[in-house]
Order: structure tokens, then sequence, then C-alpha cells
């Protein structure tokens, strides 16, 4: 078979144009082809919404280099982490084209992922044995759950003897509280027995 009757009439470079057209979901193949290249594609209300939603990840994690340094990662280590070739990942970040929301996505979930399991580095996904570092990702977790119960364990004998000082603390303060209402009445009592000797002595004085 020819190319024309492979394409259905088209030849090859209208095939990728008409191909692009439904990928992008902009405008329609037949109006893309005569628009041209050049001609500026409208957007769905779905792609409207995808950018939209990548806005608002890029506010939160920063842009793509933010991301592969905070990472640690060089150029080439990042697009195998992402499946990208390396020269998307210099389009994106050196020649101002915009990642496709998907790969915002993929790093969002990393990131997730990589904050609840600390173990699931970006070894984890680009290394040839997987089960390996799957194995030991999860004795990192043994092991940081061992230390989080020791953690915790610590934590429970302080409170333990907080308690025995808080009730060592509440006795001697009543015991104090006691001993004040004594002194208190004893104040008193002498008090009033001086006036009441100051009162015997001015009725014998003026007698």
């Amino acid at each position: 078979m020819d190319m024309e009757t492979q394409g259905l009439g088209q030849t090859p470079a209208e095939n990728d144009v008409s191909n692009e057209g439904y990928i992008e979901g902009s405008l329609s193949p037949s109006f893309e082809m005569e628009a041209g290249e050049d001609a500026p594609r409208s957007k769905t209300s779905l792609r409207m919404h995808y950018e939209a939603q990548v806005s608002v990840l890029r506010r939160q994690m920063g842009d793509l280099e933010s991301i592969r340094l905070g990472l640690g990662l060089s150029q080439r280590k990042m697009s195998q982490l992402l499946m990208v070739d390396p020269s998307s990942w210099t389009r994106w970040t050196k020649q101002g084209d915009e990642a496709p929301p998907h790969v915002w996505r993929a790093l969002q979930w990393y990131s997730i992922l990589n904050e609840k399991i600390p173990g699931l580095t970006p070894q984890y996904f680009m290394n040839q044995s997987p089960q390996v570092l799957h194995q030991k990702a999860l004795q990192e977790l043994e092991s940081e759950k061992a230390e989080r119960q020791a953690e915790m364990s610590v934590l429970s004998r302080k409170l333990d003897g907080f308690s025995v000082e808080k009730q060592a603390l509440n006795a001697e303060v009543a015991k104090l509280k006691k001993d004040l209402k004594f002194h208190r009445k004893i104040s008193i009592f002498i008090l009033s027995m001086s006036l009441i000797w100051a009162a015997v002595f001015l009725v014998w004085k003026f007698i």
C-alpha cells in the first residue's frame, strides 16, 4: 500500500498535524491544516482546567529546576525518573515550553510518596533491580518504626515521672495551704488577745 492509502488520503505530514489536533484537544484537524501551524489554537475547558491545576502545583512545589535541585538529581537522572527524553527537560526548563500536566502530577505523587515513605528514593524507581531497593525500603521503615517506638517509650517514662512529681507537688501545696491556714488562725488569736489585754490595761488605768 502507498503512503496515501495508509493515511486515508493524507500525506504523513498531514497525518501528524491531524493527530496532534486530537491530542492537544484544540481545533479540529481540518481547521488546523487550513489555518497553518502558526495560527493560535483554542483550548477546551478540560485543558484549561488542567493548566489551572498546573499553576496551583507550580505555586506549591516551585518550578521544575527547583524541584530537581531539591531532589539532588542531575537533569539526566531527573529525566530517567520521569521516563522522558533529556531534550524534553531542556525544552521545558530552558526553552520556555510548558511541561505536560501529567509530568506535574507525577512530581506531585512522587513528593507525597517520598514524604510518607522516605525509603522510596529516586533510585528505587530508576534501578534495574527494584526488588532489592524494595526490601531496603522496608528495612528502613522497620528501623524507623523501632526508633519511634523507643522514643515513645522514653516519653512514656518521662510522663510517668512528671505524674509522680505532680502528685508530690500537689501534696506539698496542700500542706503549705494547711500550714498557712493554721498560722492565720494563730495570728488572729494573738491579735485578739493583744487587743483584749490592751483594753483591760486601759480600763485598769482609768479606774
